[in-house]
């Protein structure tokens, strides 16, 4: 992404050519494959932001209640995503969706890896929800 927007910078500048495309690229692809394919990778990791100020406070067997309930619910959410992202694929294959720029980029690959990285993720939650030890958890 650095080097595509470095790239395009340099072009407009200094040779009055900008890269046609590049912000969607880095967009509606690069921007999608990173964020959405590392999901999986950082909850396993225990790299997602938690809000952890009133669970010191609590007793361990709540929180061994109350931990597989919320991985549950993250479970249902990205499904949800899942989906409804694979839904929104097959329509952009089916009616050849393409990005609004200038190149018409096809959209379905960008809706493949957003909907890929969800199922991902859901993936590692069910591995977190049978192994609750796998997760490397910040514990404070």
């Amino acid at each position: 992404m650095m080097l595509l927007v470095t790239a395009d910078v340099t072009g407009r500048k200094f040779f009055g050519q900008p890269i046609p495309g590049s912000v969607e690229i880095n967009e509606e692809y690069l921007m999608v494959t990173m964020v959405y394919l590392a999901m999986s990778y950082v909850y396993i990791q225990g790299g997602h932001v938690r809000v952890t100020l009133i669970r010191r406070f609590l007793p361990q067997v709540f929180l061994k209640v109350i931990d597989p309930c919320l991985n549950a619910l993250g479970l249902a959410f990205f499904s949800l995503i899942t989906y409804f992202g694979w839904q929104k694929t097959a329509t952009a294959l089916k009616f050849k969706e393409t990005s609004s720029c200038i190149l018409a980029f096809p959209m379905a690959p960008a809706y493949f890896l957003l909907t890929l990285g969800a199922a991902l993720l859901c993936v590692r939650i069910i591995e977190s929800i049978v192994q609750p030890a796998k997760i490397k958890w910040e514990e404070n």
